[in-house]
């Protein structure tokens, strides 16, 4: 057995046993799950996707790192499901340069952070500026976080309600992308290019809906998703088995 396949194997039982064990597929929720006329359609969603960054760790442009012959920036938008999406946007920055021809080519918008080196929020920022206004909750997804699957973000969807933030687990463990309310737009876009976005998201815990109040905390639920994939995060070279561990155990899954 070769050393690419044995990382990809240890990689895979890592994944696959990430956290304590849990109730698979059902929303768990902070507050009073939704009504059904609160369950958003794929025309009232957005995807932010930052690809600004120096990939500094990765020593190479993220966005641009090959896995079964496509970039991963490639890879994150190929679900069929985000076609459906009312908005897309990239942001870009560092690298523009080799990743607008990707945008380009794949039919989506993207707009320039002209100084990501600011922080990642400042990226964040850009994306939300650019969004169409008949949006009603936009997903923040790293090109890091590039294989979700169509069902987690439905799953979000159907689970956010009134709250301000949806934020998938995977077997207890908080994951990515968050999915955050059109009303959470004002905050994120008051906030120092450098301030964390999970802290602006989820400071407090769960508190007052009218989250814009001074004083008061979004309302975060979490649902607990089938998807391993929302738990990777791939920074360095050698968070690079992990791609092919999650891909490996998604076909087993199918047989």
């Amino acid at each position: 057995m070769g050393t690419a396949t044995k990382d990809a194997r240890r990689a895979e039982r890592a994944l696959f046993r990430a956290g304590p064990a849990a109730e698979l597929g059902k929303p768990v929720m902070t507050s009073s799950p939704p009504c059904p006329k609160d369950v958003l359609t794929p025309r009232d969603l957005a995807l932010v996707v930052l690809a600004a960054g120096r990939s500094t760790r990765m020593g190479t442009p993220k966005a641009l790192v090959q896995f079964e012959g496509r970039p991963l920036l490639e890879h994150l938008l190929a679900p069929a499901l985000i076609r459906e999406f009312g908005d897309v946007v990239v942001v870009l920055g560092h690298h523009a340069d080799a990743l607008r021809p990707i945008v380009d080519r794949l039919g989506y918008r993207h707009v320039m952070n002209p100084d990501p080196d600011r922080g990642r929020t400042g990226s964040v920022q850009a994306g939300l500026r650019a969004l169409r206004p008949a949006v009603r909750a936009v997903f923040v997804q790293g090109v890091d976080c590039p294989l979700i699957l169509p069902g987690t973000y439905l799953a979000l969807a159907a689970a956010i309600g009134s709250a301000d933030v949806v934020i998938p687990s995977y077997r207890g463990n908080h994951g990515h992308p968050p999915l955050i309310s059109a009303a959470m737009i004002p905050r994120i876009l008051a906030a120092g290019p450098d301030e964390s976005l999970r802290d602006l998201l989820q400071a407090g815990g769960t508190g007052s809906t009218s989250s814009l109040r001074v004083g008061t905390a979004p309302t975060c639920r979490f649902v607990e998703v089938d998807d391993p994939g929302a738990l990777v995060n791939i920074d360095r070279p050698e968070d690079l088995p992990l791609l092919a561990a999650l891909v490996a155990g998604r076909r087993r899954g199918m047989r």
